[in-house]
C-alpha cells in the first residue's frame, strides 16, 4: 500500500502533463499542412465499385424483402420460418456477401495500385511493394 500510492500519483502527474511536451498548435498545423496526403488519393476502381455496390444493394434488398414480407401481406409475426419467404431472404444475403467481397477485393487492389501526390513545389510518385 506504502508503494501503490506514489506510483498512483506518479501515474496520474505524467498522464495529465503528456500534452505539455505536444508543442504549438500552430506548427504542427503547418507541419500537416505542407505533407501531401496519400491515404485519400487512393480509390476504389470503378469496375470493383460498381459491380459490388449493385450487388450489395440488390442482395440487402432481396434480404430484407424475403424475410420481411409475408404471404398473407402482414409482417412477419411469431412462426419466421413458416411464413416469410426465408429461401429468399437468405438468397439475398448470399449476394450482398459476393458485393462486399467484391468491394473488398477491389479496396484491397486500391491499396497496392500506384498514386501520384502533387503538392507545392512537389510531385510524388508512391507504389506499395511487399512479399
Amino acid at each position: 500500500m506504502k508503494l501503490a500510492r506514489p506510483l498512483l500519483a506518479a501515474a496520474v502527474i505524467l498522464g495529465v502533463s503528456t500534452s505539455g511536451f505536444a508543442g504549438d498548435l500552430r506548427d504542427s498545423i503547418d507541419k500537416a499542412a505542407q505533407q501531401p496526403e496519400q491515404a485519400s488519393s487512393r480509390k476504389i476502381d470503378s469496375g470493383y465499385l460498381i459491380p459490388g455496390a449493385a450487388l450489395f444493394v440488390a442482395g440487402m434488398s432481396m434480404a430484407v424483402y424475403g424475410f420481411l414480407h409475408t404471404s398473407g401481406g402482414e409482417f412477419v409475426s411469431g412462426s419466421v420460418s413458416k411464413e416469410s419467404k426465408t429461401g429468399l431472404g437468405a438468397a439475398g444475403l448470399a449476394v450482398a456477401g459476393a458485393g462486399g467481397a467484391i468491394l473488398f477485393l477491389g479496396s484491397q487492389h486500391a491499396k497496392r495500385a500506384p498514386s501520384v501526390s502533387i503538392g507545392p513545389n512537389r510531385l510524388a510518385v508512391n507504389k506499395r511493394v511487399t512479399w
